[in-house]
């Protein structure tokens, strides 16, 4: 096979075909191997012996069905392809059933060159708006600190709010209305102030009383517990997402979880999106 021919419009695989070869790649290749492969994902037997015919016969694969070297070249390019793809197309919001068929079409239509061009396009976009989004965040830190005190509006927000029920997490209850922005030693964090909630029991209907137990903010994707003194709960600025609107101002993101305490009762964690508005 002529350097580069694997890599033509009619040797181009589908991703069942891709995954025939990755399952190869895995197992001995004893007799039957195609036979196993089929009955797995659940093809003729027929199929993947015409299809590794085929791979033999444009040397990607030896007689003993063993890879050749521009045979692990020829899979490995086109795995890593179908893999950044899939990664793309989830990216841009295609819809996950519709996945698979839009790449094999992809494959087929468009030159594999032509395929990487366009996902490292995207990924060095990406990289670009990940990197204003940081600048950004630094000169609204940098913004920030140039007060010791500055007062924000927050809000709590269900993660998975239900038909008919309010947006608002129950655990609003729980804080005063106001939170602060504070600089305190070289350390910024968002400092919330707690205040007794009640509820009503739905054993009596008598009214219960109680304050927040636990706080955990997300950071690097792992829940990190805040530190709660003087009855207070204190989230480092590095953890929240700051997003800057034009003709609405600067808001910061976290997700966190609370637990609270109220009469003799222990209310379960409550996951919440906390909004703030500078």
């Amino acid at each position: 096979m002529e350097k580069g021919e694997h890599l033509k419009r009619q040797n181009r695989p589908t991703m069942l075909q891709l995954k025939y070869l990755q399952g190869l790649s895995r197992v001995e290749k004893k007799r039957g191997v195609q036979g196993s492969i089929a009955e797995y994902y659940n093809v003729n037997r027929s199929t993947v012996n015409r299809y590794f015919k085929n791979c033999i016969e444009r040397g990607i694969l030896t007689e003993t069905l063993e890879f050749t070297v521009e045979g692990q070249e020829w899979l490995g390019r086109y795995v890593e392809l179908y893999e950044n793809l899939q990664k793309y197309l989830e990216e841009i919001g295609a819809r996950p059933e519709e996945i698979e068929k839009t790449i094999d079409v992809m494959v087929e239509d468009i030159d594999i060159h032509m395929l990487e061009l366009m996902i490292n396009a995207h990924a060095e976009k990406k990289s670009v708006y990940k990197r204003r989004e940081n600048e950004l965040d630094q000169e609204i830190q940098n913004n920030l600190q140039k007060c010791e005190r500055h007062p924000v509006v927050f809000r709590l927000y269900r993660m998975n709010k239900k038909s008919g029920k309010s947006r608002d997490s129950m655990a609003m209850r729980g804080f005063e209305e106001t939170a602060e922005i504070v600089q305190n030693h070289g350390e910024s964090y968002l400092e919330l102030k707690l205040k007794e909630m009640t509820a009503h029991s739905r054993a009596n209907g008598k009214v219960m009383a109680g304050r927040l137990k636990t706080l955990k903010y997300e950071h690097n994707e792992i829940f990190e517990t805040a530190e709660i003194e003087d009855n207070r709960v204190r989230i480092p600025m590095e953890a929240c997402r700051m997003h800057k609107w034009t003709g609405i101002g600067t808001m910061g993101s976290v997700p966190i979880t609370v637990t609270c305490n109220v009469g003799e009762m222990h209310m379960p964690e409550s996951t919440a999106m906390l909004f703030f508005w500078v």
